[in-house]
């Protein structure tokens, strides 16, 4: 499996802190299937200035670290852009890294309580540049919480979403929850990812999500979620949800619901 969103390089945001804990993190997602682990530092100015040169630097070494450790999991550099003006330049000079260091797919993270503007028009322009669009966490930003139309129209767009394995399996409460099932049933979001900071609260482990979600889109649609259209994102390709996925069942008692074993 890949993740492409987590938060384990040392000391450089609010995720991992040093390099023993680096080894445990990345210990804890091989043990549960994971090859490949995106590196996304928060990159938002004023809080965290995570640019290319510095993330890129800091992956080498991490691997470097991880070899010694004998843990067979490859790191590769990324960062969760917080949403700000000309990220069209950022990402040409380097101050806002894609995914994979690809120079196209960009891991889009908004505020999760305040309103964006035009947030439209942004995926608008950064499609015209020729960006590849990923949405971190929709299930857990006010903004599309409040009105799910918002969300699908800038999936339409040609943005996809990153939906987050605590909400999908109740890390982050019943609201949460709820929304990833509806966005999971209308096929509003492509990939499956951790957004781990830790190996305890938030661990870097997919496949208890994975479980849940295939209960929800099927099993060859969640795999995929975790393999294929991860992938695809790295390479800066189009991804493509197996052909074979069911089609959205009237909603009467929420599976995540039974999943959690709540009433």
């Amino acid at each position: 499996m890949i993740d492409i969103h987590t938060h384990i390089l040392p000391g450089i945001d609010d995720g991992v802190k040093d390099d023993e804990e680096a080894i445990e993190f990345a210990r804890v997602a091989a043990a549960d299937g994971v090859t490949r682990i995106v590196a996304t530092p928060h990159c938002r100015d004023g809080f965290y200035i995570n640019e290319r040169p510095r993330v890129v630097e800091d992956v080498q070494r991490l691997n470097r670290v991880l070899r010694e450790a004998g843990v067979a999991v490859e790191v590769v550099p990324g960062a969760e852009v917080h949403l700000c003006p000309d990220l069209p330049e950022r990402i040409r000079d380097g101050r806002a890294l894609t995914l994979g260091d690809n120079g196209k797919t960009l891991l889009l993270e908004l505020s999760l309580s305040q309103y964006p503007l035009d947030i439209e028009n942004v995926v608008f322009q950064l499609k015209l540049a020729g960006i590849q669009v990923v949405f971190a966490h929709p299930e857990r930003i006010r903004y599309f919480q409040d009105d799910a139309s918002r969300y699908a129209s800038v999936v339409r767009l040609g943005a996809y979403g990153q939906i987050t394995t605590g909400s999908i399996v109740g890390t982050f409460g019943q609201e949460a929850a709820e929304f990833s099932e509806e966005l999971l049933r209308k096929r509003l979001v492509h990939v499956i990812a951790s957004d781990a900071h830790n190996v305890r609260g938030r661990p870097p482990v997919l496949s208890r999500a994975v479980a849940a979600a295939a209960a929800i889109v099927g099993e060859p649609t969640a795999r995929a979620m975790v393999t294929d259209v991860p992938r695809a994102l790295l390479e800066g390709r189009d991804p493509e949800l197996p052909a074979d996925a069911p089609e959205p069942a009237p909603r009467r008692r929420s599976l995540l619901s039974r999943w959690l074993g709540r009433g």
